[in-house]
């Protein structure tokens, strides 16, 4: 109980200083939002961490770990999980294809685990007719390659 007050008394706090910035010319100052001064709980982190796992998007999911991972400390969560710093940010880097046991540590070093559920039947459906859809072949279409003269 104590964390939740904590954690409001903070969040009203930031939200009373963004707006208590007033310019020279008597305007309000505005601050670039970051997600991450707002992740302050297990709690928090696991709420966000869920919404980008539920839509799917590998790039989504990815920049969602590194918030959360900025919000508790990167160097932090790199000596949690047992990953070194760089790799830690290379692994969350865009367009990267990190391992299932890598993504596994991550959960385990912000204390939270995995939770497979029964997907909405619009998105079962979908997910069905992608099985039973034959695969396209590529066609390879053949280069004629110019023929070398004999000496």
């Amino acid at each position: 109980m104590k964390s939740s007050t904590r954690k409001r008394s903070n969040s009203a706090t930031a939200r009373a200083k963004l707006l208590s910035d007033i310019g020279p010319d008597g305007q309000p100052l505005f601050h670039p939002f970051d997600v991450a001064d707002f992740l302050t709980g297990e709690e928090d982190i696991a709420g966000f961490l869920s919404e980008s796992l539920s839509d799917g998007r590998m790039d989504e999911i990815l920049h969602s770990f590194f918030t959360a991972c900025r919000a508790r400390g990167i160097s932090k969560m790199a000596r949690a999980s047992g990953l070194g710093r760089e790799s830690l940010c290379k692994t969350l880097s865009p367009n990267a294809h990190p391992q299932f046991e890598t993504m596994l540590k991550l959960v385990r070093a912000f204390g939270l685990m995995f939770e497979v559920k029964v997907a909405p039947k619009d998105v079962r459906r979908r997910a069905a007719a992608a099985m039973a859809a034959p695969k396209r072949r590529k066609t390879v279409r053949a280069v004629a390659q110019p023929r070398r003269k004999s000496a």
